[in-house]
């Protein structure tokens, strides 16, 4: 199972990205659990999480949520054009990669 935090300003405008990446996850037999949150609830909400996907709103943010984290997990911000055309495909293949590298880099 891979847990993905999404992360924007209010955490709306990513629950749409959410439904979408949960859709092409499920037709590929990917066990995944993905779901978004307001900036301020990243801290208490990454607990669980693997990876964390930014909105490219708060994309200025990356360098400080990663450090408020302490680089337990990846923190990237989502592309805007990924992020605008609701790409749900391409931001379930980053934010797995992003998974995959960061366990090859802790093992």
């Amino acid at each position: 199972m891979v847990n993905i935090l999404l992360c924007c300003n209010e955490g709306m405008s990513t629950s749409f990205l959410v439904k979408k990446m949960q859709e092409v996850a499920d037709k590929n037999s990917l066990k995944v659990k993905i779901w978004a949150v307001s900036e301020p609830r990243v801290d208490t909400e990454s607990e669980e999480a693997d990876v964390v996907m930014l909105g490219p709103q708060i994309a200025f943010l990356e360098g400080k949520i990663q450090e408020r984290l302490n680089n337990r997990v990846p923190v990237e911000a989502i592309s805007a054009e990924d992020f605008g055309r609701i790409n749900g495909a391409a931001v379930l293949k980053r934010a797995l990669t992003l998974v995959k590298n960061h366990r090859a880099a802790n093992a």
